[in-house]
């Protein structure tokens, strides 16, 4: 029997298109009533992420669902076949492209460079976006066509960097079976969290700044960010992609009322181009953390990885590795050393305590073999001694390694391996 295909299914990839449409509602509560100019459009960055987490071959699927949500969207609410025909063209085109040049310039998942090609994308989506539908504009004369395809550009951008990042810190959360956060960091993200929360309201609030000066209320907008990067510190990816959705959803519905320290009484809809690029520097800021943070936790898990290697393969060659540092005398073994000793890797700390367990018939040797080590005597002769084993008996233990001298000649470290012999029958008392 073959193996069943555990790929997703390729319908699966038409879900996309229900936030899409209900980031296109939102954004669409901010367009201009006259002019049907749109400030704000966040389904670029819904596109975008949804074309990255998607598998290529999905891709043709994935953008004619998206080409028909973005169709009836524009038919609605403009009730021109032919515009919304060429704007869902246009959204579908140029949201490829910048999923395509973020996955070309991204050197490696989880690298930092993926905050660089995250921009070059969203810059080639937002100019074919523009390039596209502003030459609509211009061919079928459209009053303010240049200004509204600034807007167009500027809209297209941030919402490729706001909900990009936060989509894809999203999918890539993985719930694990055991363990999880600490109740700390639980709470004290959740209190992180709730200041953000608190920070936004009064920061944006209308009726709460209204009494501040103008620069005090300019800098309370750091403290929303302050907090969106210590629930991303704390929580992860997850809690990152959580504060800047609800930053972004907040701040721009207090902008779009009016409120805020954006707002300008000549031009109200100037504070949500500004609103958008103040939420765009936080989802970079916090997507930056992020990339950092998961970029540490995966050397970790590789250097733990090959921690686990480097100890199964000395367990299967009955060895033991150790170092020693002469500055402040620690010995350190990596190992079985359970299996080998009968004792935990912490037993032998130092030489006091090797010598402690060693045969008594042979702590002499013993000693002065590493009395010569620490002087820096290259001797690669192999060293046989007994070490008491916990449940009774002596193992007998082949030495051999050399001390490794450091810029000036002194000795910066002795390294070498233990081969693990018969446990020879005996009381195993030290005494």
């Amino acid at each position: 029997m073959g193996q069943p295909d555990t790929r997703p299914r390729q319908p699966l990839c038409l879900l996309w298109a229900i936030p899409y449409l209900l980031c296109a509602a939102f954004s669409h509560l901010f367009n201009d009533p006259v002019s049907h100019a749109s400030f704000v459009w966040l389904p670029s960055g819904v596109a975008v992420g949804a074309y990255l987490l998607t598998a290529r071959r999905h891709w043709p699927m994935l953008m004619a669902g998206l080409f028909c949500a973005q169709l009836i969207l524009t038919f609605i609410w403009r009730g021109q076949a032919a515009t919304a025909l060429v704007f869902a063209i246009t959204a579908a085109l140029s949201s490829l492209l910048a999923a395509w040049t973020v996955q070309r310039l991204t050197p490696r998942e989880g690298d930092v460079g993926f905050v660089a090609a995250l921009l070059a994308g969203a810059v080639a989506g937002a100019a074919s976006s523009a390039l596209l539908g502003g030459g609509w504009l211009w061919l079928a004369h459209e009053a303010h066509a240049l200004l509204r395809l600034r807007n167009w550009v500027s809209s297209y951008l941030a919402g490729v960097l706001i909900m990009t990042p936060a989509l894809l810190g999203l999918a890539h959360f993985r719930p694990r079976r055991s363990g999880g956060p600490r109740a700390r960091d639980l709470a004290l993200g959740a209190v992180a969290y709730a200041l953000l929360i608190g920070a936004a309201f009064m920061t944006f609030d209308g009726d709460m700044i209204r009494n501040l000066p103008y620069v005090v209320t300019f800098e309370l907008t750091y403290l929303p960010l302050v907090f969106a990067v210590l629930v991303a510190l704390v929580w992860g990816p997850l809690g990152g992609s959580l504060a800047v959705v609800t930053l972004a959803f907040m701040v721009l519905y207090q902008s779009g009322q009016g409120e805020g320290p954006f707002v300008t009484p000549d031009n109200p809809w100037q504070a949500l181009l500004a609103t958008q690029a103040y939420l765009a520097a936080t989802a970079l800021l916090v997507l930056l953390v992020n990339t950092l943070r998961s970029a540490r936790a995966q050397s970790l898990e590789r250097a733990e990885q090959w921690r686990g290697r480097f100890e199964l393969a000395l367990a299967g060659s009955h060895q033991l590795m150790y170092r020693y540092n002469p500055q402040d005398g620690s010995l350190e073994l990596a190992g079985d050393v359970q299996a080998a000793l009968g004792a935990p890797a912490d037993a032998i700390r130092d030489l006091d305590a090797l010598l402690a367990r060693a045969h008594p018939d042979d702590r002499a040797r013993l000693s002065l073999h590493w009395a010569a080590r620490r002087a820096g005597t290259q001797d690669m002769t192999p060293l046989l001694f007994r070490l008491a084993h916990g449940a009774g008996g002596w193992r007998l233990i082949s030495d051999k390694g050399s001390p490794l001298a450091d810029f000036d000649g002194s000795v910066a470290v002795v390294a070498g391996m233990w081969r693990l012999g018969e446990l020879e029958p005996g009381t195993g008392d030290v005494r």
